[in-house]
């Protein structure tokens, strides 16, 4: 393996802890690798939970049935069983390699749990912007030896507002996007399968006539995956975060004897959350809400010790929320105000025992909100709790190893759903390349995203996407599934 690759693959291992594990079980196949998250899930169902989850699973289940009607519901009831999701996505990134090939892997996760073909539950949040590294903006293309290829649906003056709160993807839209990439884009094979794309994943079925762009996602999200797999495969659910955990959110907020109403409502405790800091010197009291302006763009909030939320928003201009238990539910049923993804890991994982299946960057930080919360409530007298909440294991992942390659000419980039529309893959060859792939291979033909992920701009060598694209073009010819390796 050239120089220049090996650097790039020790900086990652030196950026996050997940990633220099892994290197460390280097030789532990996917499959196995698979086994031993899904054994964390068996561990978690033994701890046992402060809540019975049957109130999410029930928001879930109706918001899909809203969506995509009764069969789709009872095999995502059917799923929720396990007490498992796959959170490491961002709503609206569905042409992104990274999150189909984890999805793909927390699909054989499942596997492991006893569920054939499994029905995949993927809850996304949707408070990221759409111009965020997995680019909920557009489509994400690899088929270039030089660089990954970032093609917007929306405009650019929505690139910082949040995939929750965007509109969805209009007809005006796809017209913008099909003039620009498929009438006049420089690769013909491309241009035929964004044209195609765009007619049987948008131009159909009602898909303009979706409520929201987080409603249009999980309509298209079914069609995408269904054209990718070939033979009996899995089926693959993305639902927003935020809008299946809205209706418990609320019932919380009303419930004194949720830990999330003590974290608001006790003076006590709001203290001592706001006095422990996190290894990124913040407090829990800063991960507890978030807001979006009238324009959707996400305003950072602080929990006070009188009770308020407060922060500034884009225009540096202060802003300030009461949090009283009816006008704090006004402002999320408003989507002013919206839950930050730890008070989900709180309502999710710390109370209810669903188990989160995330990213490298998810599996370090959870244990550390797990620490912070466990520590807060043990000094408050909480000790039961406190020690239920330490037993779970927060570290799974399934986002970072990789196992399929699309093959150029004399390259070879990460298969994300563009390079895959015209070759679908059998469920059964993705098994396999899970047998074959070890746990550091899967990180070195992910190694490009990775290294996007870890670095900034200014460090990243000369020429790194090329020069990994042609060191995995010689290293992993097995990888390779698309064309020819069918």
């Amino acid at each position: 393996m050239t120089n220049g690759v090996i650097r790039m693959a020790e900086l990652c291992r030196q950026r996050n802890e997940m990633v220099n594990a892994s290197y460390a079980l280097g030789q532990m196949s996917l499959d196995s690798f698979a086994q031993v998250q899904a054994d964390k899930v068996r561990h978690n169902r033994q701890v046992g939970s402060l809540r019975d989850a049957s109130d999410f699973e029930a928001s879930a289940v109706a918001l899909t049935r809203k969506l995509l009607g009764d069969e789709d519901a009872e095999k995502l009831q059917d799923a929720l069983k396990e007490k498992a999701i796959c959170t490491a996505d961002h709503h609206g990134s569905l042409y992104c390699s990274q999150f189909l090939q984890s999805d793909l892997l927390f699909a054989l996760i499942m596997e492991k749990l006893g569920k054939r073909n499994p029905y995949v539950p993927v809850l996304a949040a949707g408070q990221v912007e759409l111009e965020n590294s997995t680019y909920s903006r557009g489509f994400s293309a690899y088929a270039s030896r030089e660089n990954k290829q970032f093609l917007p649906l929306f405009p650019a003056k929505y690139s910082v507002q949040l995939a929750s709160h965007a509109a969805p993807v209009s007809s005006e839209m796809i017209d913008r996007f099909r003039k620009r990439f498929v009438n006049d884009g420089e690769d013909p094979e491309l241009r035929r399968v964004l044209g195609e794309m765009c007619q049987e994943l948008y131009e159909s079925d009602g898909v303009f006539q979706a409520a929201t762009f987080s409603d249009q996602t999980t309509l298209v999200g079914k069609k995408l995956i269904g054209h990718l797999l070939t033979g009996e495969a899995p089926s693959v659910l993305y639902l927003e975060m935020e809008s299946a955990v809205q209706p418990i959110l609320l019932a919380e907020l009303e419930d004194e004897t949720s830990i999330l109403y003590r974290l608001l409502y006790n003076q006590e405790i709001r203290n001592r959350m706001i006095e422990t800091k996190l290894p990124d010197g913040l407090s829990l009291a800063d991960y507890l809400f978030r807001a979006a302006d009238e324009k959707g763009r996400k305003i950072m909030l602080s929990l006070n010790e009188e009770g308020v939320l407060t922060g500034h928003d884009w225009r540096k201009e202060p802003v300030r929320f009461e949090t009283a238990p009816d006008v704090l539910a006004s402002l999320i049923r408003e989507k002013r105000v919206f839950p930050d993804v730890f008070v989900e890991t709180l309502l999710l994982l710390f109370e209810r025992g669903i188990t989160w299946i995330g990213g490298m960057f998810q599996a370090v930080y959870l244990p550390q909100w797990q620490t912070a919360l466990a520590a807060v409530l043990e000094a408050s007298g909480s000790d039961a709790e406190a020690d239920l909440i330490r037993a779970y294991d927060c570290t799974g992942y399934s986002c970072g190893p990789m196992m399929m390659l699309y093959q150029g000419d004399g390259f070879a980039t990460t298969a994300g759903p563009v390079e895959l529309w015209r070759n679908p893959v059998s469920f059964e060859r993705i098994r396999e390349l899970a047998k074959s792939t070890s746990l550091w291979d899967g990180h070195m033909i992910g190694l490009s995203e990775m290294y996007f992920d870890l670095t900034v701009r200014d460090e990243r060598e000369e020429d790194w996407y090329r020069k990994i694209a042609e060191e995995l073009y010689r290293r992993y010819p097995e990888n390779m599934v698309s064309y020819e390796n069918q």
